[in-house]
């Protein structure tokens, strides 16, 4: 895989995107990039030390925590202020899971992602009321940790791929005949019978999860 970069943004490829047009402004709208990112950061110390609880916590290294986006970052690392939003504003957050089975710590890499906000700061918001939930969960007694944590996403071999409208070159508008008119059409092109190889089966693959995904946000 690829190196996981803060900027530009790294999203997994067996994610699905949210079309641009299908964005939305949440209730949570007077959070700021700083804040948001703050509360984010303070939800995975927590978690973190809630899966360790048998050796009093696990303190996460913040350096191990990538926040992707596709915000200009200065020299620290810190995205630059009073830029204007990006036109993708999905947010993939990388982190290494920690929880304990039996006596025995296991660290687990994970990325949480959303873009279903129209803002930066809100999917960074968004992403960390979900770590906050998740934790609640386990706290209630209705999970162990590890169930609780199960659904959150192992990092897959490839990130930082095209959304499903590019790769099918059709606008992200487009209904479900334009989709199933455009992946017949790739189809006959990149189908691995016309073109033997590595490379040519990983489109291919790339096809059919872009078919997927655009058949799910076009249902």
């Amino acid at each position: 895989m690829s190196q996981i970069t803060r900027s530009p943004l790294f999203w997994p490829d067996n994610v699905p995107r949210t079309a641009p047009h299908q964005r939305g402004c949440p209730r949570f709208k007077n959070w700021t990039l700083e804040a948001a990112r703050s509360f984010v950061l303070d939800e995975i110390d927590r978690l973190s030390r809630q899966g360790n609880a048998m050796d009093h916590g696990h303190i996460i290294n913040r350096e191990n925590i990538v926040i992707s986006t596709n915000l200009r970052l200065r020299q620290d690392g810190f995205p630059y202020s009073g830029q204007p939003q990006p036109a993708d504003p999905g947010v993939a957050i990388y982190f290494p899971l920690f929880f304990m089975r039996g006596n025995k710590e296991i660290e687990r890499p994970i990325v949480l992602t959303c873009d279903k906000w129209t803002r930066v700061e809100w999917n960074v918001y968004a992403i960390a009321k979900d770590i906050e939930a998740q934790r609640g969960r386990e706290r209630w007694g209705c999970t162990n940790f590890e169930q609780s944590f199960r659904g959150y996403l192992a990092i897959p071999e490839r990130c930082g791929g095209r959304p499903w409208w590019e790769i099918l070159g059709i606008p992200s508008t487009a209904s479900r005949a334009d989709v199933e008119k455009a992946f017949r059409r790739l189809s006959l092109r990149l189908h691995p019978d016309k073109n033997p190889g590595d490379k040519a089966h990983e489109e291919w693959v790339k096809l059919q999860e872009a078919h997927d995904q655009a058949v799910a946000a076009t249902a």
